[in-house]
């Protein structure tokens, strides 16, 4: 009974104990009798699944009787006979259970409490009133602007980072990411056209900000090798003492973006020009480091195939060392990660490389001097250039600011996915975190940088918990500015070259695009078009080109009148009702086939996969077919589409605040005449955000909207349901 009731109480949200329990016994099987033991087993089911919704929730959790409910019924969810060892401990888990029980729903508490027993009950706890705190206080910064720089609602996040009980593999987390992050950035410094201090100062400086007072917890925030040719046209266009300019430029556009809440605009790039552009980028960084690694000198402003044709006409001057060493340092870079995941491997392929040159005294190009202890960190107010470049230099600020923001929302999105923490992914936050490390980079004269997926990553893979690890990685990098300027110095040219051939080649196949072109096959037009413009023409033509193509795509839609998605609110319709017994007897398709209602476009709709729903659902066994709204679509949902997306969210969680209780998100796709993954994404993304844990449900789904989702939601979050 337990196991059957744990799956099929949901119908009895609103009836009262005693009908409750005339219930349970009218469908107890003959061969397992309901005994008074096994009702209040059941009745603690039910009361977890309903988060206090009805009248059975027990008056004090000390309750003798409850606690023995509770501990059969943890011990059952955790699949273990022994659980808890000590009776403190279970009591302690007990009582934490119905205080959850009182507001989060059966889904939260499954995932987070039962999954594990060793995570103790005041930390879940405390993760839960830190979201409900997170909430609130975006809530209380009204919807306009974000005028205190979303500070309320971090302080919680601040206070995490001293947890005893994560501190120390925070700081494991952030030394290794630190160790990982020296020589890249000094690589891409060295990439970027700067002095390579200048890459260490910019990690250094904005770590701190970006960590602090970005919109997602995990994120380490650096220059990034996607982000290294733009600056490059932008010192030779206007000199490197133009560069801190840009940079607070920049930061002061990124930051006034997100405290008005337009972080939705920097999304409207479309993801399959991102990815043109991170993939001309890698080739463009991969055929211009080959003539260094192999310790050439190219003329400046080759394309890729002059470039190789001037490395056959001069084999003759390669140096056999320098070779040696950026294969040798891009080698490594490949296999160690597959040793050990969590391995440090560009600390150690560039330390070997630098180990190798000194013990062998091979001729190789070295760094250099660097400026040593803090004089590296000239703080400074930038001064404006002349008033007749100041057209080329808003045009090269405004190119370097929508792409550095675009792939610091796309890269932070992706992590969101990797690991969700109580602090969920803020756009808004994040670019108003993203703003901060600019400016705070540009009064060192340093260069831009953006969230970086690359070290993001790691610190997942490495366990961090916190926004610690951004704090230690940016300390571990300012300590070897300061202590270890003159090792640093003797490090070989060719080994930050065959590191950054490796971080071009794991750009040349970008995941981005594989996932556009399942959704859309036209959706490689601009991937193409804007890879071809930037090797012809140039990065900023190449991105233009690229959008252009992407704009025109849709043109069909705009012709057939469609030129954006539209949104409508329409109201559950009454649904004969469907008993417990006619559900398991039938199963939820055939259950769904008794609907006799007047809405024509849910008459036909059935499961898609009935794995993915493993207990019956309310929407199906109440007495209407949904309380809320369900919120039809009409047209295509591609990268156009954000302002609207945007819109009905804030609609969600104003109805959400006005409910009595949670109800199923009801998104019906019906009326959807076209797809594509940038829209596609957000649309998921922002729905599961919204949600706070309660279903998602999409209806009439049709092949297209299920082959999108399988990109964009693979792990099945969003509940389908098919048109066919």
């Amino acid at each position: 009974p337990l196991t059957f009731f744990s799956i099929h109480t949901t119908c009895y949200c609103d009836h009262s104990e005693t009908s409750f329990i005339d219930r349970i016994q009218t469908f107890a099987t003959p061969t397992s009798q309901v005994h008074k033991t096994n009702i209040f087993k059941m009745r603690a089911v039910f009361i977890l699944q309903h988060h206090g919704r009805s009248r059975l929730v027990p008056s004090s959790p000390s309750n003798k009787n409850i606690q023995g409910v509770a501990a059969v019924l943890l011990q059952h969810q955790t699949r273990s006979r022994s659980t808890f060892s000590s009776p403190s401990a279970l009591k302690s888990k007990i009582n934490a259970a119905y205080s959850l029980a009182s507001r989060q729903t059966f889904k939260d508490i499954k995932s987070k409490f039962f999954k594990s027993t060793s995570v103790q009950a005041a930390t879940i706890i405390s993760e839960k009133e830190e979201e409900k705190e997170q909430r609130t206080t975006t809530k209380k910064q009204g919807s306009k602007y974000i005028t205190d720089f979303g500070i309320p609602s971090l302080v919680p996040e601040w206070k995490k980072m001293f947890n005893k009980d994560t501190i120390f593999t925070d700081v494991s987390a952030g030394l290794t990411v630190g160790c990982v992050a020296v020589p890249l950035s000094l690589a891409i410094a060295v990439a970027s056209g700067v002095p390579a201090e200048v890459g260490l100062v910019t990690a250094a400086v904005s770590g701190v900000a970006g960590g602090l007072m970005g919109g997602t917890t995990l994120a380490i925030t650096g220059p990034a090798a996607a982000i290294s040719l733009l600056v490059v046209g932008a010192v030779e266009a206007h000199g490197l003492e133009a560069l801190p300019v840009i940079t607070l430029a920049c930061g002061g556009m990124q930051l006034a973006s997100g405290m008005t809440r337009l972080g939705v605009a920097a999304k409207l790039v479309p993801i399959s020009v991102i990815a043109g552009f991170t993939t001309g980028v890698g080739t463009l960084i991969l055929t211009g480091q080959i003539p260094k690694a192999l310790g050439m000198s190219a003329p400046a402003g080759m394309n890729p195939i002059e470039v190789l044709g001037f490395i056959g006409e001069n084999v003759g001057s390669i140096n056999p060392s320098a070779a040696a060493l950026a294969i040798g340092t891009s080698a490594a870079m490949f296999a160690l990660p597959k040793i050990h995941p969590k391995m440090p491997s560009a600390l150690l392929a560039v330390g070997g490389a630098t180990l190798a040159t000194h013990a062998f005294g091979l001729d190789v190009q070295l760094i250099g001097t660097l400026p040593s202890g803090l004089d590296a960190f000239q703080f400074g107010i930038p001064s404006l250039p002349a008033v007749d470049s100041m057209p080329s230099l808003v045009a090269t600020t405004f190119l370097i600011y929508a792409m550095t923001s675009a792939e610091s929302l796309l890269s932070c999105a992706a992590l969101e996915k990797m690991k969700k923490t109580s602090y969920k992914h803020n756009p808004d936050q994040e670019l108003i975190g993203q703003g901060l490390a600019n400016m705070g980079s540009a009064l060192f004269m340093g260069m831009p940088v953006t969230s970086v997926i690359a070290r993001s990553g790691l610190n997942v893979r490495l366990n961090a918990e916190s926004r610690l690890p951004a704090l230690v990685q940016a300390g571990f990098v300012f300590s070897s500015v300061v202590f270890l300027s003159d090792k640093i110095a003797t490090i070989p040219m060719p080994a930050l070259s065959g590191m950054l051939i490796t971080t071009g080649l794991g750009m040349l196949n970008p995941t981005e695009f594989k996932h556009c072109y399942a959704v859309q096959k036209m959706d490689a037009v601009p991937f193409m078009a804007t890879i071809g413009g930037m090797i012809s023409f140039g990065l900023a033509e190449g991105i233009g080109i690229g959008c252009a193509s992407a704009l025109a795509i849709n043109y069909k839609d705009w012709a057939a009148g469609q030129a954006k998605m539209s949104v409508q609110e329409v109201e559950g319709v009454p649904l004969p009702h469907v008993t417990p017994s006619t559900v398991l007897s039938l199963g939820g398709a055939a259950a769904l086939a008794h609907h006799h209602g007047d809405w024509h476009k849910v008459v036909n709709m059935h499961l898609h996969d009935r794995a993915m729903h493993s207990e019956v659902d309310p929407l199906h066994v109440s007495g209407r077919y949904h309380e809320g709204t369900v919120w039809q679509l009409d047209g295509p949902v591609n990268f156009v589409s954000m302002f609207e997306i945007d819109n009905m969210m804030r609609r969600i969680e104003e109805q959400q605040e006005a409910e009595t209780r949670p109800l199923p998100i009801v998104v019906d796709m019906n009326g959807v005449t076209a797809l594509e993954f940038t829209g596609m994404e957000e649309l998921v993304n922002r729905l599961l955000e919204t949600s706070n844990g309660t279903p998602v449900k999409m209806i009439n789904c049709n092949n297209d909207v299920q082959k999108a989702l399988d990109q964009c939601d693979p792990n099945h979050e969003i509940i389908r349901f098919s048109s066919e």
